[in-house]
C-alpha cells in the first residue's frame, strides 16, 4: 500500500486553516460579531465505488465507516419570519478512511482477496451551508434547525487525486445553557456526484481505477460545541 506523502497532508490542513481564518476576518469586519464558530467531530457512513482494471471484471468497494472531524464558521443574518434565525455557513470536513472489497471471495480476480485490498482514501469536504433555526417560544434555549449544503469533496488515494461535487440535505438540534454557547447535534445525508473523469486508486503492474457516474451515498453524524458572537 502506498501512503500519501506526511508534507503533502500537512500542506492541504494548512491551506484550509488560512481560508478559514480569512473567512472569519472578512465575516467579523462586516458584519460586526454575529457569527457562529463550532469545531466538530462524529462518523461517516456508506459510500460505494466501482473499481474497474484491465483485464478484470469490475468490482465494488465500499468507502469504510469511519471518524471524522472539522469546523464551521459563519454569520447569522435574518429571516422573513425571524431574527438571526438563519445562517450562511463555510464547513470544512475531513475523513480518513479505505477501501474495502466487497465480492464474493471465492472468485479469483487480479484484486486478491477482499482482506489485501484495503487503499487508504482522505476526503476533504468544502461545504457552503445554508441553515434555518426554528424558534420555539415555550423552550427558548432548543432550536431544531434544517441544513441544506452545497460543495465539493476532494478524493486523495494513493495513485492520484480528484475533485467531485457534493451537497446535503440534514437537520439537527442547538442547545444553548447561555445565550454565547452550547452544542450541535447534527445528521445529514452527504452523497458524492461521481461524474467526470475515472480516478486511478492504486497503479503497481496495472492501475485500478474508479469509474464515474451514479452516486456515492454517504451519511454523516457530528457533535461540537457552538460559540455564538
Amino acid at each position: 500500500m502506498v501512503n500519501l506523502p506526511a508534507c503533502r497532508t500537512t500542506s492541504m490542513v494548512s491551506r484550509s486553516a488560512r481560508l478559514f481564518a480569512a473567512l472569519l476576518v472578512t465575516l467579523a469586519s462586516a458584519y460586526g460579531q454575529n457569527y457562529d464558530i463550532t469545531p466538530l467531530f462524529g462518523g461517516m457512513f456508506g459510500g460505494t465505488v466501482k473499481l474497474e482494471q484491465q483485464g478484470a471484471p469490475n468490482i465494488h468497494a465500499n468507502l469504510q465507516d469511519s471518524f471524522t472531524f472539522g469546523v464551521a464558521g459563519g454569520i447569522r443574518i435574518d429571516a422573513e419570519d425571524c431574527e438571526k434565525c438563519a445562517l450562511i455557513e463555510f464547513r470544512w470536513m475531513r475523513q480518513d478512511t479505505h477501501l474495502g472489497v466487497a465480492q464474493d471471495p471465492l472468485v479469483v480476480t487480479p484484486y486478491g482477496a477482499g482482506a489485501t485490498f484495503r487503499p487508504s482514501v482522505t476526503l476533504d469536504r468544502y461545504l457552503g451551508d445554508f441553515t434555518y433555526e426554528f424558534n420555539q417560544e415555550d423552550a427558548p434555549l432548543i432550536k431544531p434547525y434544517i441544513i441544506a449544503s452545497l460543495g465539493a469533496v476532494h478524493i486523495s488515494a494513493p495513485a492520484s487525486g480528484a475533485t467531485r461535487f457534493v451537497f446535503g440535505l440534514g437537520t439537527g438540534i442547538k442547545i444553548f445553557p447561555k445565550p454565547h454557547w452550547g452544542f450541535r447535534l447534527q445528521v445529514e445525508y452527504l452523497p458524492i456526484v461521481m461524474q467526470g473523469a475515472a480516478q486511478r486508486i492504486v497503479c503497481t503492474t496495472g492501475c485500478i481505477v474508479s469509474l464515474s457516474g451514479g452516486l456515492a451515498n454517504q451519511f454523516e453524524a457530528t457533535f461540537g460545541p457552538v460559540f455564538r458572537f
